[in-house]
């Protein structure tokens, strides 16, 4: 066994233990009363990459939520390779479905329960952890690495563009890696090499200057969630795809090697299924599930309310 991972077994106790303060954190970018909160949750990263062995560990503003760096530089001529995450959270809506208090995080079957627990908290702290194994164990590491993890993923990181723009001398480097991801199976790794973009967009429809009684009004006056349903009903097809005129004007063709590729990894659709609680999956015709889900442009619906 490489004494690294002996180190690993070594720690688990004390690296659980560190996970669960950490998710303790209320972190939730989205909503001004937890920004104290997400200051807490860059000073916790901090001190944990100084402990690690990581030098150079500052907290950087940005303009809204902060975003903390750090670095190790010793390996010579060798590649650097930045290090991406996020410590911030989406909010626990809705709070009644949760068997425990959110942010109070419960083992159960081996596999740990708290909002940020797997996005991204314990993906971030990963790496900080495997560089403490190798300088606690090696001496070094074989590549020199960046680190940034931020505060404001969830909100779409609004001001990182600018602050990657301030700081290109710090985060120069030769290959990201973000650790905002998931394992294929727990006993399989996965590689991402690349993602969907996002565009968000909100659509609202106004009707009468007050509420309407059904049993009074119904059937006279236009019920604009009704309105909107139609609207939305409009933007795709009983088949899956997208009618938006030009949506799919400058989207790249699947080519027959990404296509092969797709093709090469496991597919049991009965499984896929059952993972998500579906009788059946959908999506454009003449494309494979993953084919949809990894390579084609989508259109999606993720609240409606009036």
């Amino acid at each position: 066994m490489p004494a690294w991972e002996t180190y690993f077994r070594e720690h688990h106790t004390q690296y659980l233990d560190e996970l669960m303060d950490f998710l303790r954190i209320p972190s939730v970018s989205s909503l001004p009363e937890h920004a104290d909160d997400i200051r807490k949750a860059a000073e916790w990263v901090a001190a944990r990459m100084k402990t690690a062995g990581i030098r150079g560990v500052s907290i950087l503003p940005t303009g809204g939520h902060p975003v903390v760096v750090g670095e190790w530089k010793h390996a010579g001529d060798k590649p650097t390779i930045l290090i991406y995450g996020h410590f911030d959270t989406q909010p626990a809506d809705p709070p009644d479905a949760w068997d425990q208090p959110p942010f109070e995080p419960v083992i159960k079957d081996e596999c740990i329960f708290a909002r940020g627990a797997s996005d991204d908290k314990g993906n971030m702290l990963i790496p900080i952890l495997a560089v403490e194994a190798l300088l606690n164990t090696e001496g070094a590491l074989p590549v020199n690495l960046v680190f940034m993890f931020e505060g404001q993923e969830e909100i779409g990181s609004p001001q990182i563009p600018q602050f990657i723009e301030q700081h290109k001398e710090i985060l120069a480097c030769d290959l990201v890696i973000s650790a905002d991801g998931l394992q294929w199976r727990e006993d399989q790794p996965a590689l991402f090499l690349g993602f969907k973009g996002i565009c968000a967009l909100q659509i609202d429809l106004k009707g009468p200057d007050s509420d309407l009684h059904s049993g009074i009004f119904g059937g006279a006056v236009q019920n604009p969630l009704h309105a909107l349903v139609h609207l939305l009903d409009t933007m795709r097809s009983t088949s899956g795809c997208i009618t938006v005129d030009g949506f799919y004007r400058n989207v790249q063709p699947v080519s027959d090697e990404d296509r092969r590729q797709i093709a090469a990894v496991p597919y049991d659709e009965t499984y896929y299924k059952a993972q998500i609680g579906i009788d059946d999956v959908f999506g454009e015709t003449n494309y494979t599930t993953y084919e949809r889900a990894w390579a084609r442009p989508t259109l999606e619906v993720n609240g409606i309310w009036g």
